[in-house]
Order: structure tokens, then sequence, then C-alpha cells
């Protein structure tokens, strides 16, 4: 049962799936048609529970679950499925986790996992370095700890 996002509990589950190029407006449309008939039935063992999205920056699609009657794995194989369906679909690549998303000049960036780690390690010892942190785990680390300093990001280790 698809809710307003910020109604959901700060404990609720969220998956964040990054597209590798901006979306244009016209994709987000029909994503955000899909994901509301998509959410509208997605239940785990039978029962409802509720859940939302958000599409951020043009780029992050957003799923949120609150998982008072905890989502099942077979719930989250048919999102990724679903995910999946969209990728194809569209021409998109959703599950690609080997780009890294950043800001830099007040513009999301986005660099394979090997060129950034090269590009880590040129930064200035105290550059600041905003990075999406899409491993957060619910909605209080999206608030928290999504768009976060490289310092404080699991993106850390790339750092000299």
């Amino acid at each position: 049962m698809i809710v307003n996002f910020n109604s959901l509990n700060k404990n609720s589950r969220v998956w964040i799936f990054q597209s590798i190029s901006a979306l244009e407006q016209h994709t987000i449309e029909i994503i955000k048609e899909k994901l509301n008939l998509f959410l509208n039935e997605w239940k785990s063992h039978q029962n409802d529970f509720r859940s939302s999205f958000e599409i951020r920056y043009n780029t992050f699609i957003i799923i949120a679950a609150d998982e008072s009657n905890m989502v099942s794995g077979c719930s989250i194989d048919s999102l990724v499925n679903f995910i999946r369906d969209l990728e194809n679909s569209y021409s998109l690549q959703l599950l690609d986790k080997l780009h890294v998303k950043y800001i830099e000049d007040e513009s999301i960036q986005t660099m394979h996992l090997n060129e950034f780690k090269v590009f880590c390690k040129n930064l200035e010892p105290n550059q600041n370095l905003i990075v999406f942190n899409n491993l957060v785990k619910n909605i209080y680390e999206l608030e928290t700890n999504w768009e976060v300093d490289i310092k404080n990001s699991w993106h850390k280790r790339f750092l000299s």
C-alpha cells in the first residue's frame, strides 16, 4: 500500500537505485506511474505494508518500506525484478554498483569506481567532497548519511 514518503517511520527500510545518466522528465513520469502500480500491489507473504518512493535529482530512485511486518526475501526479489524490467524497457542502468555519484561545482557527477579511486588519491587532505552513500539502510540514515562528506562515508577508504 503506497503512502506519502514523509509519513513513513524513520526506521523504514530504503533501497536506492541510481541511474548512471540523468533520467529524462518523460521517463521519470513513466517510472512514477509504474512505481505507483507496483507499490500498491507489493506484498510480503500476502500481507500489505506501507511503502513509498521518491525520485531525487533525476537520478536516484528511492524505495522505502515500513518493516513493521518485515519485508520478505521474495518481496525484495520482486522489487529487484521490477527494477530490472525498468532497465530493460527503458534502456537504463539502475542496478550497476560500479559507479559513484558525487557533487562537484554544484552538479552531480558520475564516475566509474576505478576512476573514482584515482580521483580520490588526488584530493587535497582537507578537501571536502560530497558523495552519495547508497548503502544507507533506512529513512533516518537517508536523511543524515546519504549526501555526506567522503570522510564520513565508506568511500573514505579511497583517500590516500
